[in-house]
């Protein structure tokens, strides 16, 4: 029965020391992971975060300003003479691109002086109107000169009387 302890004993402390060494590899493996996950993490954060710097150099805006417009509202009703100014003007990613807006101020002019003209106080009265304005500009400006040259419309000036 001596005999048989002492085994037990000898085979329970053979036994500690390969559940140590399993120990010390699994926590080895977690570390490993640990430190190959934050490696990858970080390089996908730099990555994006470069991704992003370069993203704002390119959207450098040009701003194009064009001469004030008078025209009069449309009045269905004949019931007064109502006149609307506007001043905008336009955002364009490159400077060849301000210079097509230069070359085709005349065709720009005639298609908003038509556009603004065929408006009535009631359309362009409230924000979804001025807005809806904005939109049908930008994507007659854009049919003349090419799609996206035109990134946005700003109005400076909006006067009705």
């Amino acid at each position: 029965m001596a005999e048989e302890k002492e085994e037990v004993k000898d085979s329970e402390e053979e036994q500690a020391p390969k559940k140590s060494k399993l120990k010390l590899i699994i926590i080895a493996l977690v570390i490993l992971l640990l430190g190959g996950g934050g490696i990858f993490g970080y390089s996908k954060y730099k990555k994006v975060k470069e991704e992003k710097a370069e993203t704002k150099k390119e959207k450098v805006s040009i701003i194009c300003p064009i001469k004030s417009f008078v025209v009069n509202l449309l009045d269905k009703k004949n019931v007064g003479k109502r006149y609307l100014k506007v001043t905008m003007q336009l955002e364009v990613g490159k400077e060849e691109d301000r210079m097509v807006i230069e070359k085709n101020i005349p065709q720009i002019r005639d298609t908003v002086l038509l556009l603004l003209s065929s408006q009535t106080l009631k359309e362009i009265n409230t924000m979804e109107g001025k807005l809806e304005l904005k939109q049908t500009l930008l994507s007659r400006m854009n049919q003349i000169l090419g799609d996206g040259i035109v990134r946005r419309i700003y109005f400076t000036e909006f006067v009705v009387q």
